[in-house]
C-alpha cells in the first residue's frame, strides 16, 4: 500500500510499515482476503457434496425401481402359475327329474335344515 507518512503525536513522521494503524488495516484486509478464500473453498466443497449426494440418491432410486420391478414380475408369474394350476370347473350335468323326485329331494332338504326326520 502506498500510505503517506503522517506526523505522530511527537510531530515526527513514521514510516508506513511501522504505523500501527496501517499495520492493523493490513491485518484486517489480509484476514478478509483469507476469509473470502476459505468461503470460496467451502462453497466448492459443499457443491461437490451436494452433487455426490444427488448421484447417490439417483443410484438408490434406480436400484429400488429395479428391485420393485423384479418383485412385481415374480408375483405376476406366481399368480399366473397359480391360476393355471386351478382345477378346471366341471361342466354341470343336468339330469331331467320328474316332479315326484324333486318333491322328495325338497322334503329331505327341509328335514335336514329343520332338524326333523
Amino acid at each position: 500500500m502506498d500510505f503517506k507518512a503522517k506526523p505522530g503525536a511527537t510531530g515526527r513522521q513514521q514510516e508506513p510499515d511501522s504505523d500501527p494503524v496501517v499495520l492493523a488495516i493490513e491485518r484486517v484486509l489480509q484476514a478478509e482476503r483469507a476469509g473470502e478464500a476459505r468461503l470460496r473453498d467451502c462453497r466448492v466443497q459443499a457443491e461437490a457434496l451436494v452433487a455426490s449426494a444427488r448421484e447417490q440418491a439417483a443410484a438408490v432410486t434406480r436400484r429400488s425401481d429395479a428391485r420393485i420391478s423384479k418383485l412385481h414380475a415374480a408375483y405376476l408369474s406366481k399368480i399366473s402359475t397359480e391360476i393355471a394350476n386351478l382345477p378346471t370347473p366341471q361342466a354341470a350335468t343336468c339330469e331331467i327329474v320328474d316332479d315326484a323326485d324333486l318333491a322328495k329331494a325338497a322334503r329331505r332338504l327341509v328335514a335336514k335344515l329343520t332338524g326333523g326326520s
